[in-house]
């Protein structure tokens, strides 16, 4: 795919002082470095979907975090009961605090997988 607004950067390298040159450059590399990480997701996503037809051993480990939530609820139901009780027992307050905690782990565990 190709961006026609490299054409207008590249002319605006050729004319712009040192400091806005390098702020181009650094624009420029940035959307490099996204183009890449969309390309590799679809990739990903492809051979998702190719590996679909395949059996697979363990439903959970494909989808998105919500499908695996939903998935686990269905194959879990007792433990999910368990959680909404310690929920209500523990009240909004703690549980936003423990949220507030969870949160960053678990994006960064996304991001890393």
């Amino acid at each position: 795919m190709i961006n026609p607004s490299k054409d207008a950067d590249l002319q605006l390298l050729q004319v712009t002082d040192p400091e806005a040159r390098e702020v181009l450059l650094r624009i420029q590399n940035q959307r490099e470095r996204l183009d890449g990480r969309r390309l590799a997701r679809q990739q990903a996503l492809a051979l998702r979907r190719d590996a679909g037809g395949a059996p697979q051993h363990n439903p959970m480990a494909y989808g998105t975090l919500v499908e695996r939530l939903i998935n686990f609820g269905r194959e879990h139901p007792v433990v999910c009961a368990g959680l909404v009780g310690a929920g209500l027992l523990l009240g909004p307050r703690k549980l936003i605090r423990m949220a507030t905690i969870a949160m960053p782990i678990v994006m960064k565990l996304r991001r890393n997988h």
